[in-house]
């Protein structure tokens, strides 16, 4: 997805763990990408008004919902990929299988080298949608 404006890559050491788990987890609650959560935040912060600009490169799809329709173009066509990449996982940009490999890692790797760092369906190929749940220390305090 292209941004519609000029962007720039924050890496940031040292933060606390339990910080980081909050802002994921209020990321979560809120639907939104763990990005946007913290642009959001920094502008909040900064005391940085939205200009159009920021306003359409919210809009634009992030996380789980940049990939949705190369995941449901998965599910429509995991028959046919059970074929070829059975227990394997694949990697899908726009509705296109373009890597594959039974290591998840050495797959997003090879993907994000290639194709940036942004959200990439990478689903592994088994017979059955498999979910896994795993419960957080926010959903068990309650």
């Amino acid at each position: 997805m292209a941004q519609t404006q000029d962007t720039g890559t924050l890496y940031l050491r040292g933060i606390p763990r339990k910080l980081v788990r909050e802002a994921k987890a209020e990321a979560a609650r809120r639907g939104m990408s763990l990005t946007a959560f913290a642009r959001e935040a920094l502008a909040r912060a900064l005391g940085m008004g939205t200009t159009a600009a920021d306003t359409s490169a919210a809009r634009e799809p992030e996380g789980i919902e940049a990939i949705r329709p190369d995941l449901d173009w998965f599910e429509a066509n995991r028959k046919r990929l059970l074929r070829r990449f059975r227990d394997e996982y694949v990697a899908i940009v726009h509705r296109k299988v373009v890597d594959h490999d039974p290591d998840f890692g050495a797959l997003a790797q090879r993907v994000f080298a290639k194709h940036g760092m942004r959200s990439i369906a990478m689903p592994k190929v088994t017979a059955e949608e498999q979910v896994v749940e795993i419960p957080t220390p926010w959903r068990a305090a309650r």
